[in-house]
């Protein structure tokens, strides 16, 4: 759906579409902000990924004490959600979010994975649930988005092929069994609002159980800041050894981009992580 769906909303929220801005930030799909004559505002995201999906994930988080945006409907390729206006952010704002996601965290499961599929941009993320750490990571993350990275030409099949060696070996590279901890799933900066002195709401979710650390990578791969791990360690520790791992879980998030987004600079970033893996 390239068009905004006016009649959905006006439906949806008994209220006629006054003024209508399109927002920056929807990597994948198109959001615009809508003022109602009701006086509400809302956001309208439209996108190649099933929005009820999104909708769920938002809701979870928010059972678990998590800000985001009120869903005010939400269909498969339609999500209306109340509007929540943002400043600007600053190191206090972004210790903020490393104290949020820290005490998210600190949700817990049994296994790994999540009860159906979530989706990073058009990516699906397969989530069956598991107890096996090493296995989670190297059959439902590396080898699924390095095969979609290949199709799609973001990758050649000679990288692929280094991707599918390391994972082969992820027993070896990768604790056990870490605590399986809630994560938000597409963790920056555009995925959270940030308020006069703290986060208002966290967007756009592809939440699984999984080795906190993922979520850490993200973090660094992103560029979020040194105040967003100093807010993290007030709440909950980080394993030194999280630097040995961090550029193989960064490699995930390589191969996502370079999937979404086919380039030389893409595919140099993931031979980047595995030259420095030994693959």
């Amino acid at each position: 759906m390239s068009e905004f769906p006016t009649e959905r909303v006006e439906a949806a929220t008994d209220a006629i579409v006054v003024r209508l801005t399109e927002l920056s930030g929807g990597e994948i799909g198109r959001v615009w902000r809508a003022g109602l004559d009701s006086g509400q505002s809302v956001a309208v995201k439209t996108g190649p990924a099933p929005l009820d999906v999104e909708a769920r994930s938002l809701r979870v988080l928010a059972d678990h004490g998590a800000p985001v945006p009120d869903v005010v409907c939400a269909t498969e390729d339609v999500l209306v959600l109340d509007y929540v206006p943002g400043e600007e952010w600053t190191p206090a704002i972004e210790r903020a979010l490393g104290r949020l996601v820290a005490r998210l965290h600190r949700e817990t499961a049994d296994t790994y994975g999540w009860p159906e599929p979530t989706w990073k941009g058009r990516f699906e993320q397969p989530n069956p649930r598991t107890d096996d750490w090493p296995a989670f990571f190297a059959d439902y993350r590396l080898r699924p988005v390095a095969d979609a990275a290949d199709r799609h030409g973001g990758i050649d099949a000679d990288t692929r092929t280094r991707v599918h060696a390391l994972a082969d070996d992820s027993d070896t590279l990768l604790p056990e069994k870490p605590t399986p901890r809630l994560l938000h799933g597409d963790l920056w900066r555009n995925n959270a609002i940030p308020g006069t002195d703290d986060v208002r709401a966290l967007l756009d979710p592809a939440p699984w159980y999984g080795h906190h650390e993922v979520e850490l990578a993200y973090a660094d791969w992103c560029g979020v800041g040194d105040s967003f791990r100093k807010g993290y360690e007030d709440v909950l520790d980080v394993d030194p050894a999280f630097a040995d791992r961090c550029p193989l879980y960064e490699l995930y998030f390589a191969l996502d981009h370079a999937y979404h987004f086919p380039s030389e600079e893409d595919d140099r970033w993931v031979t980047d992580r595995l030259d420095r893996l030994g693959y």
